[in-house]
């Protein structure tokens, strides 16, 4: 039936009997009587338009609350991923227990606190760019730490180690020994290096080479970088605060990950021991080239392997800097997990631990990288090549690593007239400079590509 019909017979099934034949109720203004049953069937239509706007509503309501409650399931996954996913960065990271470090907390760290990386007394990172809590000490403590680089061949398969050119060594030493000072105060990096084959008493109270300080320590119950930590700290006389390792692998994905280094090489190297062989000019080394560039040592000797190794982290720290990476939290946070990942840190270096210092010395991260070396001289009186370390020297840097160059005196005033002046003759000038090119290994001077 016609959709009117239809709500009038919907209409009338609710009247009361009789209600449609009832009396007239008078005449309307048109002089029409008005049956009772016009009205009684008015109503069923506003009822029938309030009861489907009610149900129009309360499905309304239902469908919102299934669309929060989607929402709601969707924001906790993924808030549940991200957590999961840093907690599982964080167990990714490769921890081993050193004693001998300096209690590394900063004031009013709890012990809880401690173990999470935090810091009590500290602001956290206000960019919201951390998916822990990061906490910023403002007025960072200084920093010291020591860097080790394993000549373990264990990390490598066969066809690596071919590949590579590293061949296969039993055992793991520390072929790169250096301590890393980071000071806010001090508007630069500063890092010493102490030569493999220097002459230090060990942890066990030996005597010997500073490189086989780790077997020492992992053939006894003191461990591997705790010897050397304890080793270094003796002789030195400075407390470090943390320990890193990284391994042949660790280097070539650090290096990778960076996207490799561009560096200009002013003649041409090669080294068939380190499977190295660069052509002079322009060069982009990827982690396996680098490798080489920094195991090179039959171009000249370990002072010179040393000097390239110095090149290559300053024009790596360098390249970072100028694509940007420090100036930008995120990028900085997520360059040092990538290298952390790479590694192997002392067990107070959780994630948490390792955003916060950065985050606290991200200026000073921006700072040049300045390296120097302990010198020695090679001892008498044994077979193998051992080098006895100038002490001297070694605790002047040692200082330096502390406090940096003294202050330069004031000039005095300028010579009277006549009063002799110290100075040199160009041919002296020019001798000098020649001795100095000599005295500089191949491939050891940092130079950018034009």
């Amino acid at each position: 039936m016609p959709e009117t019909a239809a709500l009038h017979s919907l209409g009338r099934s609710h009247v009361p009997a009789g209600g449609v034949h009832g009396p007239s109720t008078g005449p309307t203004e048109h002089g029409v009587d008005t049956v009772a049953s016009t009205d009684t069937e008015a109503a069923p239509d506003h009822a029938a338009t309030s009861w489907a706007g009610g149900r129009n509503r309360r499905q309304r309501r239902r469908r919102t609350l299934r669309i929060a409650g989607v929402v709601t399931t969707l924001l906790a996954f993924a808030g549940a991923v991200v957590v999961g996913a840093v907690l599982s960065l964080d167990r990714s990271l490769t921890r081993v227990e050193v004693d001998g470090l300096a209690d590394g907390t900063l004031p009013g760290t709890t012990e809880s606190e401690r173990s999470d990386g935090g810091d009590a007394g500290a602001e956290t990172d206000p960019s919201g760019t951390s998916d822990l809590d990061v906490h910023i000490d403002r007025d960072a403590d200084p920093v010291t730490v020591l860097v080790l680089g394993s000549d373990t061949r264990e990390v490598l398969t066969e066809e690596e180690r071919a590949e590579l050119g590293t061949g296969m060594a039993w055992g793991e030493r520390t072929e790169v020994v250096a301590l890393v000072r980071v000071d806010d105060a001090a508007g630069e990096l500063r890092m010493v290096n102490i030569p493999r084959d220097s002459l230090v008493t060990r942890c066990d109270g030996s005597r010997g080479r500073i490189n086989a300080a780790y077997g020492i320590g992992e053939g006894s119950e003191v461990g591997g970088v705790s010897c050397v930590v304890q080793s270094v700290t003796a002789w030195s006389g400075i407390d470090i605060d943390h320990a890193v390792k990284v391994d042949f692998r660790g280097f070539i994905d650090i290096v990778d990950a960076i996207g490799g280094v561009e560096m200009f090489i002013q003649e041409p190297l090669q080294d068939e021991r380190a499977n190295l062989d660069l052509e002079a000019g322009c060069q982009m080394l990827d982690g396996a080239d680098a490798l080489a560039f920094a195991r090179a040592r039959s171009i000249d000797d370990d002072f010179g392997r040393i000097s390239r190794q110095q090149r290559l982290l300053v024009e790596l720290r360098d390249q970072v800097q100028e694509n940007g990476v420090f100036a930008e939290p995120v990028r900085t946070l997520r360059l040092a997990e990538a290298i952390a990942g790479s590694m192997q840190v002392d067990s107070s270096l959780t994630l948490n631990r390792i955003r916060q210092l950065v985050m606290g010395h991200r200026g000073t991260l921006q700072e040049d990288l300045v390296t120097r070396t302990v010198p020695g001289e090679r001892a008498t009186g044994t077979e193998a090549w051992l080098l006895e370390p100038d002490e001297q020297a070694a605790q002047e840097l040692f200082t330096w690593l502390l406090e940096g160059d003294p202050q330069p005196e004031e000039e005095p005033d300028a010579p009277t007239a006549g009063a002799p002046a110290d100075a040199t003759t160009g041919d002296e000038a020019a001798e000098a400079d020649e001795v100095d090119e000599e005295d500089v290994p191949a491939g050891s001077q940092p130079q950018r590509c034009p």
